[in-house]
C-alpha cells in the first residue's frame, strides 16, 4: 500500500468518495480548493493507493492563524469529514498515521476528525456532540408528528404572507445579508461571502440558497442548505430578528422538510449542537433524533487550548463586544477572525 500527500488532486478522489457508502458530503474534493481560494489555507489530500487505484482518503486542511495556532482538520468549517477507507484491516488507522506525521511535519498543534461513524482505530473519541437527523418519509406523516406548537408557527408565518424559495448563486447577496446581520446578533464572526461564492460556484446543484420573504418581498430568513445523495444538510440558517414574530425560521425549516419528502430525499440533517445546547432541543422538536459524533483529537503539543467550539466561556467578553457592533464593521473584521476557527 502507498500512501500519497498532495495538494490537488484528479477526478479519481471524488469517483471513490461518490462510490463508498460512508462517505459524506465533506469529502469531496471541492472543500480543499475552497478553504485555500478563500481563506488562503492549505489543502492536504491524503490517499492510500494500491495498483494505482484509490483504497482510502483522507481530506485536510491545515488551519492556520495568529489567534489559534495550526491545525490540521478534516474537515473544517463543516460537521463532517475524517477517514474514509476500503475493506482492507488496519487502513484507517495506517491514514491516520500518515495524518499524524502531516501535522508533526507542518509543525501543526494537533489533528481534528470529524468521524461520521465510528472507526476501528485505537484513539478516543468525543461523545458530547451530536448532529441532528430526521428521517423524511412523506410530507404528511412528517406534519401530522410535528408537535402542535410547531405547525402553529409554521401557519402563522404563512398566514403573514411569508414564502420561501429555492435559489442559486443569483440569490447571494440576499442570503448574505440576512446571514450577516445574525452572525453579528449572535456575536459571532461571519464567514465572508466570498465562502459562499465559492461554495455555489464549485458544488453547483449540491449547494443551494432557500430564502424567506415577507408580504413585501423582503428576505427575512435564508440558508445555504447542501445536498449529498439522499440527505439535505442545512449548515448556514439564519432569520432577521426584527422579523421572529413572523415566525420565519418555521417557514424556512418546513420548506426544507416539504422540499426533501418531495423530491425522494430520505434525511434532514439539522446540523451540531451539544447536548445541553438550546440548539438540541430545537431540533429536537421538530422530530430529529441525535446521531453522536464520534470525533477524534489528537495534540501534537501536549497540553494544548481544548477545541474552540468547546468551551465559549472563554470568549464571552468577546461575544458580547461583537453584539455591539456596527453590521458593516462586524463584516469587515469577521471573516478575518473566522477563517482561523475551523468549526
Amino acid at each position: 500500500m502507498n500512501f500519497l500527500t498532495t495538494a490537488d488532486v484528479d477526478k479519481s478522489w471524488d469517483r471513490f468518495v461518490e462510490s463508498h457508502p460512508r462517505a459524506t458530503v465533506a469529502h469531496l474534493s471541492a472543500w480543499g480548493q475552497i478553504a485555500r481560494e478563500v481563506y488562503g489555507h492549505e489543502p492536504v489530500y491524503l490517499r492510500a493507493e494500491e495498483d494505482g487505484e484509490i483504497r482510502g482518503v483522507l481530506p485536510l486542511v491545515l488551519v492556520s492563524g495568529r489567534l489559534f495556532g495550526r491545525r490540521l482538520v478534516s474537515m473544517p468549517f463543516l460537521d463532517y469529514g475524517g477517514v474514509l477507507a476500503g475493506g482492507e484491516q488496519g487502513l484507517e488507522t495506517a491514514l491516520i498515521e500518515q495524518a499524524l506525521a502531516q501535522t508533526r511535519t507542518r509543525r501543526a498543534r494537533g489533528l481534528g476528525l470529524r468521524q461520521l461513524h465510528p472507526e476501528p482505530v485505537p484513539w478516543p473519541t468525543t461523545d458530547d456532540r451530536v448532529t441532528m437527523l430526521l428521517e423524511l418519509t412523506t410530507e404528511e406523516a412528517v406534519w401530522k408528528a410535528l408537535p402542535s406548537e410547531r405547525r402553529n408557527r409554521v401557519r402563522k408565518g404563512e398566514k403573514q404572507g411569508l414564502t420561501a424559495t429555492w435559489a442559486g448563486p443569483e440569490a447571494l447577496d440576499e442570503f448574505y445579508a440576512v446571514f450577516a446581520v445574525n452572525m453579528r446578533d449572535l456575536g459571532s464572526p461571519v464567514h465572508s461571502r466570498g465562502f459562499f461564492q465559492a461554495m455555489l460556484k464549485a458544488l453547483p446543484g449540491t449547494a443551494r440558497v432557500l430564502l424567506v420573504r415577507d408580504k413585501d418581498g423582503r428576505a427575512v430568513g435564508a440558508a445555504v442548505c447542501l445536498f449529498f445523495r439522499d440527505t439535505i444538510m442545512v449548515p448556514w440558517v439564519s432569520s432577521l430578528r426584527e422579523a421572529f414574530a413572523l415566525c420565519p425560521n418555521f417557514v424556512l425549516y418546513w420548506e426544507v422538510i416539504r422540499f426533501g419528502c418531495r423530491s425522494g430525499y430520505r434525511v434532514l440533517d439539522l446540523g451540531r449542537s451539544f447536548k445541553s445546547a438550546g440548539t438540541f432541543e430545537f431540533k429536537r422538536q421538530w422530530g430529529a433524533q441525535p446521531h453522536t459524533l464520534p470525533w477524534i483529537f489528537l495534540e501534537a503539543v501536549p497540553g494544548g487550548p481544548p477545541p474552540v467550539d468547546r468551551d465559549a466561556s472563554r470568549f464571552e467578553l468577546l461575544i458580547r463586544a461583537w453584539k455591539k457592533l456596527p453590521v458593516p464593521v462586524a463584516n469587515a473584521v469577521g471573516p478575518w477572525i473566522r477563517r482561523q476557527v475551523p468549526n
